[in-house]
């Protein structure tokens, strides 16, 4: 585990990419911005020198992960997670010392909550090298955000007992296209499955609550992932009114 760049150093007065990389032993998984039934997000507490920045951290596509029988929303293996670090006009030569405490929950046939103290050295450069390791990984990454929904489609989310129905039109579906909703801010139950209906236009995705769910909701929202195999998969973003 590592705070990591994907170049030799750091230019001043500039927005540049920062990595949180974390490998897990194999069998154990982390959890997802969202992590669903159980668990908890990953996270870093940074510390900051004056005058530096750092945004939120953006987490790679989740997986269906299971504990103790309950299925959540996570993470195998490796994995790299990004922030945006802005750098101010700091003299060529010096040096910017990052150090963060990260917190995150491993489980397996346990889980383990656990924290840590990371930290990094950033020499400051005017054309800094790209280190051709990480900058290879940090491209896969950048090259796997998610797409925006397409301007054609209708999207529309009703409440229905214990249940959402996300009806979407003008989105026709293969016969082969699997559709799933990781679901943010406790609005779906990660741990039940979904059920698909193909309409004439689209399609409408039927979605379990929570037991606990969110409290007077406004939006159904989360990310929507539309596979019809490993090389056509797409995630998109959503954020739905709930009538």
């Amino acid at each position: 585990m590592a705070l990591v760049l994907p170049a030799s150093g750091v230019a001043p007065n500039t927005t540049t990419w920062i990595g949180w990389w974390m490998q897990r032993e194999e069998g154990w998984h982390t959890y997802w911005e969202h992590p669903g039934n159980v668990g908890i997000t990953p996270h870093l507490e940074w510390i900051l020198p004056d005058g530096h920045t750092v945004s939120n951290l953006q987490y790679p596509f989740p997986k269906r992960v299971q504990m103790a029988g309950v299925k959540a929303y996570g993470h195998h293996d490796e994995t790299l997670y990004l922030a945006e670090l802005q750098v101010p006009a700091l003299p060529e030569g010096s040096v910017i010392e990052l150090s963060a405490k990260a917190v995150w929950m491993a489980c397996s046939n346990v889980c383990l909550p656990q924290n840590g103290e990371l930290s990094i050295r950033l020499p400051v450069q005017i054309s800094p090298e790209l280190d051709p390791v990480w900058d290879a990984r940090f491209q896969d990454f950048l090259k796997q955000r998610p797409d925006s929904v397409p301007k054609s489609w209708e999207l529309q989310a009703r409440e229905i007992g214990q249940f959402t129905k996300l009806s979407v039109s003008n989105a026709p579906l293969s016969d082969s296209d699997e559709v799933y909703l990781f679901g943010g801010d406790y609005l779906v139950c990660s741990d039940a499955e979904q059920r698909l209906r193909r309409t004439s236009s689209g399609f409408e995705l039927l979605v379990p609550k929570p037991v606990w769910p969110k409290e007077n909701p406004t939006h159904l929202h989360g990310l929507l992932r539309v596979s019809g195999g490993v090389s056509s998969t797409r995630h998109y973003p959503i954020q739905v009114p709930l009538e």
